[in-house]
């Protein structure tokens, strides 16, 4: 599996997952033209495009989502409600299945030999959800990786779906001290602390503690805000959860100015690679 985090913020969000048969947009956040763009700086190529699947219909997921869809014939998946409240419908609709567990997560969407869950989150949208990826092996062995963002607090039924995994993009938006002495309208700041709103650092690494394992190898911290945190914040609250139990998990933060270089995940004890020439780019 090929994981690259394309933007993430509240200026647009794009997540890259390719694999045999399937490359993946989770989310398309950015204009087509930053999308091309940020591909080319990872070493993608967005003509290979086979499929978009959308976490809720906000315009920093969803902004870019119709033109992209028509300039590469990407097939767009996500929930009934986020179908229902975007103001610009793709091309090609595939509604996830009905939920099919008693978690409430929804049926399993596969695409080559990806194998994608849509996992019910708590936030401000219509019906909005986090994505488990994985990569399925001939032998029986399976390659993990998840996409949390966008959520107000860790949900019990999505913690106990992290599990076993190998990568992990999750959400550290902001530090509750920083929003209320901040910039923004009452209104706003209750929006950012609610349930439905965004997790905070010690929220993440709430679920990121409950991730943590050995076999966990790559972790990005996602949708920092601007003016309510700070990369050093971030960092502290994720490098304590996973100090005990993923002591060799590789951890970066996401930008919303240029892509992070792509991460091949593979099932061996090497399984997060990174090119030593890329390491200057996370520094």
């Amino acid at each position: 599996m090929r994981l690259c985090v394309l933007s993430s913020g509240s200026a647009g969000n794009c997540v890259w997952i390719e694999a045999p048969g399937a490359r993946v947009l989770i989310d398309a956040g950015l204009s087509l033209r930053e999308t091309r763009r940020r591909c080319a700086e990872a070493g993608l190529d967005l003509r290979n495009l086979t499929d978009i699947c959308l976490t809720h219909e906000h315009g920093d997921h969803c902004f870019g989502t119709a033109v992209i869809a028509r300039k590469t014939g990407a097939r767009v998946h996500a929930t009934s409600g986020t179908f229902r409240a975007l103001q610009h419908p793709p091309p090609y609709e595939l509604r996830f299945p009905l939920p099919g567990s008693a978690s409430g997560s929804y049926g399993d969407l596969v695409l080559g030999s990806l194998r994608i869950r849509a996992v019910p989150i708590p936030h401000d949208a219509l019906e909005p959800v986090a994505y488990l990826v994985e990569e399925r092996l001939g032998d029986g062995r399976a390659i993990r990786a998840a996409v949390v963002t966008d959520l107000g607090f860790p949900a019990k039924a999505l913690a106990v779906a992290l599990k076993d995994l190998d990568a992990l993009v999750v959400e550290m938006n902001h530090d509750p001290r920083l929003v209320a002495q901040g910039p923004y309208p009452p209104s706003l700041k209750r929006r950012v602390l609610s349930d439905l709103g965004h997790l905070s650092n010690a929220q993440g690494a709430q679920l990121l503690r409950r991730a943590a394992h050995p076999g966990l190898l790559h972790v990005v911290l996602a949708h920092l805000s601007g003016q309510n945190n700070t990369e050093a914040y971030a960092r502290r609250e994720a490098e304590r959860a996973l100090q005990a139990r993923a002591g060799r998990a590789a951890l970066f933060v996401a930008s919303q100015l240029h892509a992070l270089p792509p991460v091949e995940i593979g099932i061996d004890s090497a399984r997060t690679r990174i090119r030593p020439q890329q390491l200057a780019l996370f520094a």
